[in-house]
């Protein structure tokens, strides 16, 4: 499995940077289309490229040092929008001229739909599950028939569709109000809550 990890990765990386690359242009384009936002676009942007070059270095680095320049970028794609919104919330609290500064280039900051954001995810999700699917039958290929390794990875992938399942479907079926919607408190206490119910909070 590792061999067409590393036969593959330059193409899945490639992938990825296609579509992350266009979101980063869409941004630009936003920008310069609608002023009122256009703060917010510029930064979001800027947080595409930075992800993106750590990304496009990824590929040029062998594989123990490849791991540390992964793992920043990821961590960069999934929280470097936080940066921004504590930026705007707590800019007063910094300095009163970086408060002037967020309140005049972030006046205007646009709304997230949290129910299409997980709904995109979900579909993020499950292409990635579908790029598994069609990596498990491409190294089969050479062994006709069922062995040990086509096995393993067929049970790994019911693993995680059975992840998947329970993350967007199961847990949220019974919820009226989302604790995100409640209030900041809540939505930062559900991340580091480790029971599926969150009706108490």
């Amino acid at each position: 499995m590792l061999d067409a990890f590393h036969e593959t990765y330059t193409m899945l990386i490639a992938f990825y940077l296609a579509a992350r690359m266009f979101m980063g242009a869409y941004y630009c384009l936003l920008a310069g289309v609608v002023p009122m936002v256009r703060g917010t676009m510029i930064a979001q942007a800027f947080l595409t490229l930075i992800p993106a070059s750590l990304w496009i270095a990824s590929i040029h680095v062998e594989t123990p040092q490849r791991y540390a320049l992964i793992w920043v970028a990821i961590f960069i794609d999934l929280c470097g929008s936080i940066v921004i919104v504590l930026l705007i919330r707590t800019g007063d609290i910094i300095s009163h001229r970086l408060g002037e500064w967020t309140g005049k280039v972030f006046e205007f900051y646009p709304a997230i739909n949290i129910e299409h954001k997980t709904e995109r995810t979900n579909a993020f999700v499950g292409l990635v599950f579908g790029y598994s699917v069609v990596a498990i039958i491409y190294q089969n290929a050479a062994h006709y028939g069922l062995n040990a390794f086509y096995g393993k990875a067929a049970l790994g992938l019911v693993q995680a569709f059975c992840f998947n399942w329970i993350y967007f479907e199961l847990d949220g079926a019974d919820l009226y109000t989302h604790a995100i919607r409640r209030s900041v408190a809540s939505g930062i206490k559900l991340l580091f809550t480790p029971k599926f119910d969150t009706k108490g909070d």
